[in-house]
């Protein structure tokens, strides 16, 4: 299967016996690691059990998960997306926007998705805007383009 990571290079997956994939880590199956190949930028991982393209498919559009224990470490301001999707984002006066519901890289930077009560809303995760990020208290604290959350305050 060719996969998209946004943090870890083929050579970091190479080291890893197991993986999780799921859609998000609450609903995540363990699955066993055969062979982790390079092909220019891509990386492909073989999983057991997956032989074909047909089983493939089944993992489409799902998240890989590993372990806190063999998670990469990361230099201080950088942040894996799964430590990012659920945290709420909060403006500097306090007014709570939303939570995080993915997080996509676009080709000019990094958007988060953030559910509101009145839909989704695409916010530019740029130094401009994010002013903290705490991932343990799972809170960003943002300053927005003026008008981005009009009438959306939770």
């Amino acid at each position: 299967m060719k996969i998209v990571s946004y943090a870890r290079t083929a050579e970091e997956f190479e080291g890893l016996q197991n993986t999780f994939i799921g859609k998000n880590e609450t609903t995540t199956e363990l699955c066993t690691i055969d062979s982790v190949r390079k092909r220019g930028n891509d990386i492909y991982i073989k999983l057991k059990g997956v032989d074909d393209r047909t089983a493939a498919e089944e993992f489409r559009r799902l998240y890989l998960f590993v372990e806190e224990s063999q998670k990469k470490h990361l230099p201080k301001e950088k942040f894996f997306i799964d430590d990012l999707v659920g945290c709420l984002l909060i403006s500097e006066e306090g007014k709570k926007f939303g939570n995080i519901v993915s997080v996509d890289a676009l080709p000019a930077q990094m958007v988060y998705t953030v559910e509101t009560g009145l839909g989704n809303v695409m916010f530019p995760a740029v130094p401009e805007f994010v002013l903290s990020v705490d991932v343990e208290k799972k809170e960003i604290i943002v300053r927005p383009p003026e008008g981005l959350f009009d009438g959306e305050m939770l």
